[in-house]
Order: C-alpha cells, then structure tokens, then sequence
C-alpha cells in the first residue's frame, strides 16, 4: 500500500483576493499557471519566512 504524497484542503478566500490573485496569473508575468500554484508557492515562502521551512 503506498503513502499519498498530497492531502488535499478547500480553503475560501474573500472575492476580493482571488480577483487579485487572478489577476496576477492573467498577467502571465509571474509564472503562476493557477490559483492552487500561487497558494501553494505563497505558503512555501511565508512558512519560510517564519522559520518553518530552511
């Protein structure tokens, strides 16, 4: 039996948010390809801000 490498979480964000989000993907200026790769990429670098990851 194999370990899933992924838990998968919703997490809702006020409209206003997402729109900002969007609008940075739409850029295509950044690299992000979706609202889940911005997330994930922002929560990496926080956690890393904070200590939490080296």
């Amino acid at each position: 039996m194999t370990s899933r490498k992924y838990k998968y979480h919703t997490v809702n964000l006020p409209e206003s948010l997402a729109k900002k989000i969007e609008e940075v993907i739409s850029s295509g200026s950044h690299g992000y390809t979706s609202i889940p790769d911005f997330v994930k990429t922002s929560v990496r670098r926080y956690l890393r801000e904070l200590g939490y990851l080296v």
